[in-house]
């Protein structure tokens, strides 16, 4: 009697007990494949008021896809060339960043392209919204050895000024909060904050071993800045978002694109596309982090658009053929397989 009492209380207490953690960490919940031809892609965003992420297929133009229904809604008109966009929702404005150096003006809540706006004669790559100025940053593609910003006022609906760098290459801007924003110099190996005033350099900021700083994020609460960085021996920098010192670095995987901090859970999502995985580090204190997981996602899964809410991820990705280069000769670009373009969905 005695041991079928003890037994009942230990099966009472493990049906009551808390589940055990579920190992996989994120599971690839839908996988939606779109229509289109054989063209790369560039950035992806979701909106911030509607389940709508908003992807840039280049010249299969702007598509706008329900992560609810997981449904296309529609490709937006006159639309080709589309590699970024921008929301502005006081304005009821997206701005997309086109291939031919045009920013085209849409209308949120109709999804109708207005306009487009001729800003410089080639393409433009990434921009943000600065809400202290109310101002759009621009940024324009690889130009030999140069790059420019460009100011663009949402408002009136024009660039308001130009700035030259002597920048090979610049990765997307990371507003801080405070009235200025960090610049990634990859090829220059550096990491930047300028003014969003007076587009005057504050810092600058070169890592031991990040030889290529690409894609940025920041935990604001424990004034935190980390780094992609690329190259032979790539890794995960932290920094003191206000001096730049350095409190923790960690190897990561290749060519990392695409960088996000989940504030409730603490944790970093690392997409790369050349090891077709999403690395979860973990956040034990503001100077210390652990590799928690590596999820398996899709080759070419380079660019990511992340849900703070419901915490899933959503990774873009085609099927390719890769070229083998002759001995001595460059690299060959993919070839990417029409009607192949998928939306990958991860969930935790």
């Amino acid at each position: 009697m005695k041991a079928l009492s003890l037994f009942l209380l230990l099966a009472s207490a493990l049906a009551n007990a808390a589940p055990a953690p579920d190992a996989r960490v994120y599971h690839r919940e839908q996988q939606v494949t779109l229509p289109g031809s054989g063209d790369s892609w560039g950035f992806v965003a979701l909106d911030a008021t509607r389940p709508f992420l908003f992807l840039a297929r280049r010249e299969n133009g702007l598509s706008v896809f329900d992560v609810s229904t997981q449904h296309l809604i529609k490709t937006v008109d006159n639309s080709a060339g589309a590699n970024g966009v921008v929301f502005v929702p006081a304005l009821d404005r997206a701005f997309v960043l086109n291939t031919d150096g045009s920013l085209g003006v849409l209308a949120l809540s109709t999804l109708k392209l207005l306009k487009r706006i001729p800003v410089a004669q080639s393409n433009l790559n990434s921009a943000v919204y600065e809400p202290g100025t109310g101002q759009v940053i621009i940024v324009s593609g690889r130009r030999a050895d140069r790059s420019t910003l460009f100011v663009f006022d949402p408002k009136q609906e024009r660039v308001s000024a130009r700035h030259e760098l002597d920048v090979k290459k610049i990765d997307p801007l990371l507003v801080k909060g405070d009235g200025s924003f960090f610049l990634p110099m990859r090829d220059e190996g550096k990491v930047a904050r300028f003014s969003a005033t007076g587009f005057e350099i504050l810092d600058t900021w070169q890592f031991d071993g990040c030889t290529r700083p690409s894609a940025l994020a920041q935990d604001v609460e424990r004034s935190r800045l980390f780094v992609a960085c690329r190259g032979d021996a790539p890794s995960l920098v932290v920094a003191d978002r206000e001096t730049g010192e350095v409190k923790a670095s960690l190897p990561i995987t290749r060519d990392v694109n695409a960088l996000a901090y989940d504030v409730d859970n603490r944790r970093l999502l690392i997409p790369s596309g050349v090891d077709a995985s999403l690395t979860v580090i973990k956040q034990l204190d503001a100077d210390h982090y652990q590799v928690q997981a590596s999820i398996s996602t899709l080759p070419m899964a380079y660019n990511m658009a992340f849900d703070g809410r419901s915490k899933k991820v959503y990774l873009p990705a085609m099927d390719f053929t890769q070229p083998v280069a002759a001995k001595g000769e460059a690299r060959l670009d993919p070839v990417f397989h029409a009607n192949t373009f998928s939306i990958t969905t991860l969930a935790p």
